[in-house]
């Protein structure tokens, strides 16, 4: 066989195969996964944007240098489960959620990821619950194990850049709460009919009471879905009231020697409007979980071959 015969051997492979190669650089918004189950990947553009507002530490010009990609969808219970059983990891009982006959949050040993509060009958498609940020790191470092490829938690400054998705309104689709049901799974008017939980609800209805499957709502002009609501999100910063001396750039900001409490972005299904918003953040333990708190992931983008899922 000549070297000729072997090379094209080799692209009629690939392109039996619907592997893209990538030698050059993938567009903004394209859609790839690395394996059958790996989460979907939306390709991130390098930019500029301000981040955070003066109720969130103030501001700050951050640089994305490099295009990164980010989950197009928050993890769901399927693709944790297939992590689950491939390697063994094994999170930690119970679960904090609403509990309707004492009608208040309340942490339940008996309730994991398997069997949140909410919603009633999960699904394969749900995003994921009850993880811990030590759940959430497991995965993406099992993840890139297995492919080979560099996952990983985004940082806060990538996760609110991807959320904007170049707007600088508060919220991707305007500054207006009540505009926001076809984009967001928030604390609505659905929501408030069946949980009452005491506090201010936008003022339309998303459709859904609590949880939702993951992609059903429109996705923000990054091509990304639930960025804001259904499930708070893990990233990897160490949790700061403010962000005088982060990275001008789009590192996570650490401590060395590790940090106990780690910040959450987005919001959930019960997240007044108030929360509702690209900047809004908040501190929990690495050990928190919670049956409205989960994660999405990124990955440094390189010249791999990936599968080509479209845009």
């Amino acid at each position: 066989m000549t070297w000729r015969t072997a090379a094209m051997g080799l692209l009629l492979l690939g392109a039996a195969t619907g592997l893209q190669a990538t030698d050059a650089p993938r567009a903004p918004g394209t859609t790839f996964r690395d394996c059958e189950t790996c989460p979907a990947m939306v390709v991130i553009p390098a930019g500029s944007f301000v981040m955070g507002t003066p109720a969130e530490g103030g501001t700050l010009v951050i640089q994305i240098p490099h295009a990164f990609a980010l989950g197009r969808n928050e993890v769901t219970r399927g693709e944790f489960a297939h992590f689950i059983a491939d390697s063994g990891h094994e999170p930690r009982p119970g679960c904090r959620n609403w509990d309707p006959v004492l009608a208040r949050f309340n942490d339940d040993a008996q309730r994991n990821w398997q069997s949140p509060a909410t919603p009633v009958e999960p699904m394969d498609d749900h995003p994921v619950t009850c993880v811990t940020f030590v759940d959430a790191r497991a995965y993406v470092e099992w993840l890139a194990r297995e492919t080979g490829e560099r996952y990983r938690l985004p940082s806060e400054a990538e996760w609110e850049y991807a959320a904007r998705g170049g707007t600088t309104t508060l919220r991707p689709w305007g500054d207006a709460p009540e505009d926001g049901c076809e984009f967001a799974n928030t604390y609505d008017v659905t929501a408030d009919a069946v949980y009452r939980l005491g506090w201010p609800h936008a003022g339309c209805r998303d459709g859904f009471a609590d949880l939702a499957r993951v992609g059903l709502l429109q996705p923000n002009s990054f091509n990304l879905h639930d960025m804001i609501g259904n499930v708070q999100e893990w990233v990897q910063d160490c949790a700061t009231n403010s962000y005088v001396g982060r990275p001008r750039d789009a590192r996570a900001w650490e401590w060395q020697g590790g940090c106990e409490r780690r910040i959450q972005r987005g919001g959930s299904w019960l997240t007044p409007p108030d929360g509702s918003r690209s900047a809004y953040r908040v501190a929990a333990s690495e050990g928190d979980r919670s049956d409205d708190t989960g994660f999405r992931i990124a990955k440094d983008l390189d010249q791999r071959a990936v599968r080509d899922e479209g845009r």
